[in-house]
């Protein structure tokens, strides 16, 4: 007879044989609740791309672009029967590396032998590298770099004899490097690319004052690195021995006070500082050479949206911002502070759509934000008696039912009289907002999509051979793809980056 039945025929016979047996004797039922699993799945931006497959296999996905040089083309009148100027043509061919990305897991036959008639431990391990795997794919597909960022400029420090408690006449030496949209999720203490490091850092130092008391801070300011997601900033007492700080997402920090040793990266988004999301790995200082920036050693990636934003082409390839040809996006540094308000309007929502719409002639399709780009919109317009707002109420009875709070949707494009939404991305990293198109109306512009994965071999599940060296009976496999992000065209995507939280 089957185990599980033995069991059941136990369990009925103890229920039969009731008498005499009261509350006091202890026999019981077990209840066993569902298996509760409490990790959000937030993929929105992955959900978006549309994936495709090539025809053939290759080790990198390969197009041409004509480039706008319509400020570069000659004039096109001329006199009778003399002939007509040529059109300038810019070509440019682009590729994007293939990488894999993969989630493993492992499950023994004596925990699926436990769990039998509860769970099945098998699906749940499958389930959750899934699950995994595809908040990878988002995070990379959105800040994923496979280029190093530029190094930081020198911070300037400066003295404030409050605020703290750093000693007077102390010289404190400052550093502070840059981590990409990647990097900001995965960071790698180590700096030698088994995860995602930070930017060859910067260092820059300040002597404070004589003024009496333990009451010294020092502040530290650098300017903003382009695809830039986050600042590490470090300290130092002889300028040799680097202690970590903090990290910020605006390029400017204050130092409260002396320490010895590193401190605990602020991942806790209820405190003061705290950023969602952000690694708990605590980063390392390296002011020599880059700190493993970009994707690259043990775990490669490929170039995302980001990446594709602010990187330039050289050769077909995205190189660090600076060292080719720019991708004619939008980029706007708000250099540490707030969204404004001026006009009736937000000053860098106007800025960003302006600029734009001068590069492109064409309008922002969507705001992409994060959580604190979505409230902090919504604080600064809803609290600004100067900010332009429209409420619809179609509801005759609504005054007796009125909503608290709000949240603005979306806003206007002064130029075009387009309304832009503004859509919450879980992960995009907070202080950037990203202005995207998802079509390009240019006469034969060829574009059906503007970003897509690009999959030589999308998820699947691959089961290993489990082997005795390793341990007993397993079940060992992995989600798996081997994929690529394209972005078609650069150009019709905008940044403002370095945003303070309002």
């Amino acid at each position: 007879m089957d185990v599980d039945e033995i069991s059941a025929e136990t369990l009925q016979i103890f229920k039969s044989a009731t008498s005499g047996i009261i509350s006091s004797t202890g026999i019981a039922g077990v209840d066993l609740s569902d298996l509760i699993q409490l990790i959000p799945v937030p993929t929105d931006y992955r959900d978006e791309l549309a994936r495709t497959r090539p025809e053939m296999g290759a080790t990198t996905a390969q197009w041409e672009v004509l480039l706008n040089v319509n400020n570069q083309q000659p004039k096109g009148s001329v006199a009778y029967d003399a002939a007509g100027p040529l059109a300038l043509i810019s070509e440019m061919n682009v590729s994007a590396p293939y990488q894999p990305i993969a989630m493993g897991y492992t499950v023994t036959r004596d925990a699926i032998a436990k769990a039998r008639g509860y769970a099945n431990a098998q699906a749940i391990a499958i389930y959750n590298s899934i699950n995994q795997w595809k908040i990878s794919e988002d995070k990379l597909a959105i800040g994923a770099q496979a280029f190093p960022l530029q190094r930081p400029t020198a911070p300037t420090v400066t003295d404030a004899s409050t605020g703290g408690s750093v000693p007077p006449s102390t010289t404190v030496h400052v550093g502070v490097a840059a981590r990409t949209g990647s990097g900001y999720f995965y960071c790698n203490g180590d700096g030698l690319g088994l995860g995602h490091g930070n930017s060859q850092g910067n260092v820059g130092q300040v002597t404070t004052s004589t003024v009496a008391g333990n009451t010294h801070s020092v502040s530290a300011s650098t300017v903003s690195v382009v695809g830039g997601a986050c600042y590490d900033w470090f300290q130092s007492a002889d300028g040799v021995t680097w202690h970590y700080y903090t990290t910020t997402t605006v390029p400017s920090v204050t130092m409260t006070s002396v320490i010895t040793v590193d401190q605990t990266p602020p991942t806790d988004p209820t405190l003061p500082g705290g950023l969602p999301d952000l690694s708990t790995t605590t980063p390392t200082f390296n002011a020599a050479a880059d700190n493993g920036s970009a994707g690259t050693g043990a775990s490669p990636e490929f170039n995302g949206l980001w990446a594709t934003i602010t990187g330039d082409y050289n050769n077909g390839a995205i190189t660090t911002h600076g060292g080719g040809t720019k991708s004619g996006a939008t980029i706007i540094d708000a250099a540490g502070s707030q969204f404004t308000v001026s006009g009736g309007g937000i000053v860098q929502l106007d800025q960003l759509n302006s600029n734009y719409y001068n590069q492109t002639k064409l309008s922002p399709s969507a705001y992409m934000v994060s959580a604190q780009e979505a409230n902090s919109l919504s604080a600064l317009v809803l609290n600004s008696p100067s900010a332009v707002t429209y409420l619809t109420m179609n509801d005759p009875e609504g005054r007796s039912q009125i909503v608290a709070g709000g949240r603005v949707g979306s806003y206007v494009n002064r130029v075009t009289g387009q309304q832009v939404p503004i859509k919450l991305y879980p992960n995009q990293p907070p202080g950037t907002l990203i202005a995207k198109r998802d079509s390009v109306p240019y006469p034969n512009a060829n574009i059906s999509r503007v970003t897509e994965m690009r999959c030589l071999d999308d998820l699947y599940q691959f089961q290993y051979g489990a082997d005795r060296a390793h341990g007993g009976p397993r079940e060992d496999g992995e989600s798996r793809a081997v994929e690529t992000f394209i972005n078609r065209a650069p150009v019709v995507f905008g940044m403002i980056q370095s945003i303070a939280k309002t």
